[in-house]
């Protein structure tokens, strides 16, 4: 009996493919509490094997992870907590069937994105089957069922999510291939569990009792209609949100135009009340031509889901997202349930230089609301006045309806290309960012110039230097909004410096430098001023075609970093070594 069960494996393995594909991490240093501003240990070893099985038209594929402690996430060292996503996935010319962690997009991801991303901790996939049957080459249907584990962070520089909640997502629709465009069409369904108790919970329920968002907001004043003593009854029980969504979609050519447009409309009952019903809608337009050369294209968010708390979807950002290390520091934070923007995009080859032009805005719907104190009045309640995109490309601080609306503008331009018979690489950018945020005094107004340079040499080894430099001024309105404020200005600097040997390894040497200075608005004086620099040493061995070895020496500062609209606050690592090692096999 084991003789035949060896020779059916060894036949299968014949027949089949395996691909392994295996990432370790290790990190050993200390950085700095954002609470209390101590220095406290900080180290992870994170091991994560992904494992690709194939065999006719079968396909399996399972990521195992050794984690004690990981960059992000809970810690996994137990045998039963090491594999942490799987699905297996049968296809053939009509149908495609999928069973485990679903990892799907439809459209442009209004209504479905479910996708995981370990550099940000996030993963809002859920568990169950798809399905995809083609009865006609113009059609295709299909239906997600799931149930899934969303999590968030309770504070930005959390390294676990302590907010978790269960959610069950069902799908079904339909995609039909014409000459005159392409139509989707869907309803689904998404019930979203909040257990007993989370809501009164003060330690982590910031994002919804304590932040400005509209659903944090009505949140606060339901509590204080109710009665902090009601609340916390009502906030004991379990109870859900559920949302229906039909979302629709098209596409099409139209002689030298390529149009998308899809919106989600939608109805859902507000948190704890699950008689009261609110509606919402999510919009998105794309346009997109050459003309006379120029690569141009124009994007619209309309994204207004009111008291709302978004899982399975996860619509385009309609901003750009920068390479650059120092403008991913500052990037805008995209709220989901509010938000509406545009942006123009045009790309142009003249003379084998290439030119990007890109500007991109957004605020948050009208109907914020706010209550300030008068003398004959007492609390006085009231709703900021509209603005428009106009104002917006003013970017005028002082303007408070301006700024309850949490604008932002980002201008960029960029020339790059080759030169010295393709020996000489340059990039330079400008970008001009202008963001916001007075509650969490973030209202940035930032220069930043990215450069980069690549030097072949004859023995096809390269010299890389990127150097960035970036001003930021950061206006925080204080009692007397018109007359006084106070301002920080950040001076920074980024440099990498990499010598590259081919087929060998390459050497960096990086530098981060921070000058931040404290004005009154009132006067020029500067009453203070601190000095940061990070610096740290990297040698990368490419030990083959398909295994890499990587080893950092030094500090790096840590920040905001975002990605598909996710953002997450990478911690700062002081005076450490960081271990990588990557292979496929």
């Amino acid at each position: 009996m084991i003789f035949k069960i060896l020779l059916l494996t060894s036949f299968l393995i014949s027949q089949s493919n395996m691909v392994f594909n295996f990432e370790s991490k290790y990190g050993n240093g200390t950085n700095i509490n954002d609470l209390n501003l101590q220095e406290v240990n900080y180290s992870y070893f994170e091991n994560l094997l992904d494992i690709n099985y194939n065999y006719k038209n079968i396909f399996f594929y399972t990521q195992l992870e050794y984690s004690n402690s990981p960059i992000y996430g809970i810690d996994r060292y137990k045998i039963n907590s090491l594999p942490n996503t799987y699905y297996i996935e049968l296809s053939d010319s009509q149908y495609l069937f999928k069973f485990g962690h679903i990892q799907t997009l439809y459209g442009y991801g209004l209504a479905t994105n479910m996708f995981q991303d370990h550099n940000t901790d996030f993963d809002n996939r859920v568990k169950g089957a798809e399905l995809k049957y083609m009865p006609l080459d113009e059609v295709e249907l299909f239906a997600i069922s799931g149930t899934g584990n969303y999590g968030i962070k309770s504070r930005a520089d959390a390294r676990y999510n302590a907010l978790n909640f269960k959610h069950d997502y069902d799908l079904f629709g339909v995609q039909y291939f014409t000459e005159i465009g392409d139509f989707l069409a869907s309803f689904g369904t998404n019930k979203t569990k909040f257990k007993a108790g989370i809501l009164n919970d003060y330690s982590i329920n910031q994002p919804f009792l304590s932040s400005d968002t509209r659903l944090s907001v009505e949140l606060q004043e339901f509590q204080l209609d109710t009665g902090f003593s009601e609340f916390s009854s009502i906030a004991n029980e379990d109870t859900f949100v559920e949302l229906n969504s039909l979302n629709i979609g098209y596409s099409n050519t139209l002689s030298i135009f390529d149009i998308y447009y899809e919106k989600s409309i939608n109805t859902y009952n507000k948190i704890l009340r699950k008689a009261q019903n609110q509606n919402g809608y999510n919009e998105y337009l794309s346009l997109s031509t050459n003309l006379f050369g120029f690569d141009i294209l124009y994007e619209f968010k309309d994204y207004n889901m009111p008291y709302y708390f978004p899982i399975t979807s996860n619509p385009p950002t309609v901003f750009m997202e920068s390479s650059s290390v120092l403008l991913s520091r500052n990037l805008h934070a995209i709220n989901f349930s509010d938000e509406i923007g545009h942006q123009f995009e045009a790309r142009v080859d003249l003379n084998d230089i290439s030119f990007i032009f890109n500007i991109s805005m957004g605020m948050k719907h009208y109907g914020i609301q706010y209550t300030e104190f008068s003398q004959d009045n007492g609390l006085v309640n009231g709703t900021y006045s509209k603005v428009n995109w106009n104002d917006v490309l003013k970017m005028n601080f002082l303007n408070e309806d301006l700024v309850a609306h949490k604008p932002f503008r980002d201008y960029y331009a960029e020339m790059n290309g080759w030169s010295r018979n393709n020996s000489l690489y340059y990039k330079f950018g400008l970008s001009s960012q202008y963001s916001y945020d007075n509650v969490s005094a973030k209202n940035y107004q930032t220069i930043t110039i990215p450069t980069q340079f690549v030097y072949r040499l004859k023995n096809n080894n390269s010299v890389t230097i990127y150097y960035e430099n970036q001003k930021i001024d950061n206006l925080n309105s204080s009692v007397d909004w018109e007359s006084y404020y106070i301002r920080q200005k950040y001076s920074n600097e980024y440099l990498s410096l990499s010598y590259n040997i081919n087929k060998f390894a390459s050497f960096t040497y990086f530098l981060d430098k921070e000058i931040k200075s404290f004005y009154d608005a009132n006067s020029e004086e500067m009453p203070g001023r601190k000095n940061n620099k990070w610096t740290g040493y990297e040698i990368n061995f490419e030990l083959s075609s398909s295994a890499q070895l990587s080893i950092f020496q030094g500090s790096q500062k840590g920040g905001l970093v975002c990605a598909n609209g996710i953002c997450a606050v990478q911690p700062s690592f002081e005076d450490g070594i960081k271990v990588t090692y990557r292979t496929i096999f």
